[in-house]
């Protein structure tokens, strides 16, 4: 590879855009709002576990400038913990230092558990999930803190917001034109 990407975003379907276009999705408004050099290596569903199985590969062998991670609404989908959320971002975010790469984080949106019950799937994780995504969000803040590096809080910014949602997990065109604009300070 001869070009050093800007920036490769990296998560789950949050990240990917799940549920609009690629046209709609806030990644790819951002990318052509800078013109940047970048790859999404969001995949649906994922978890940082996998994410973390997939990060030499997808995110390291690049060597990009910036690389945006946002993980973990799956994790506690699984009912997993916390703790082994912010686990998993450190060792990436350590990682990502290690080969002089910026490293943006992502705090990914609340979740709307009864919508997603009815609009998405059943699951008996949602009330966990609403509740330990607010636990992450502070986990993740802490953790920016320590290693000072930048965050963009998509979970406050969907607070009071129910209308951008499609499912109670995933947004709207809508909701990923509100992730963009938060986003655009940050790139």
């Amino acid at each position: 590879m001869n070009d050093k990407l800007d920036v490769i975003f990296f998560g789950d379907s949050l990240t990917f855009g799940y549920g609009v276009t690629k046209q709609d999705s806030w990644v790819y408004k951002l990318t052509e709002e800078y013109s940047l050099s970048s790859l999404n290596k969001a995949c649906n569903g994922d978890t940082t576990v996998g994410m973390l199985t997939r990060y030499y590969t997808d995110v390291l062998t690049y060597n990009p400038s910036k690389i945006f991670i946002m993980g973990g609404t799956n994790d506690l989908l699984l009912g997993r913990s916390v703790t082994s959320i912010i686990d998993n971002i450190k060792i990436m975010i350590n990682d990502a230092i290690d080969i002089n790469s910026k490293i943006i984080i992502g705090i990914p949106p609340r979740i709307i558990g009864a919508m997603a019950n009815t609009c998405f799937s059943p699951s008996s994780f949602y009330n966990y999930t609403e509740s330990e995504l607010l636990n992450l969000k502070k986990e993740l803040i802490k953790l920016c803190s320590a290693y000072e590096i930048p965050y963009i809080n998509f979970y406050d910014l969907t607070l009071d917001k129910n209308d951008i949602y499609l499912d109670g997990i995933h947004l709207t065109a809508s909701g990923h034109e509100l992730m963009y604009k938060e986003a655009l300070a940050y790139f």
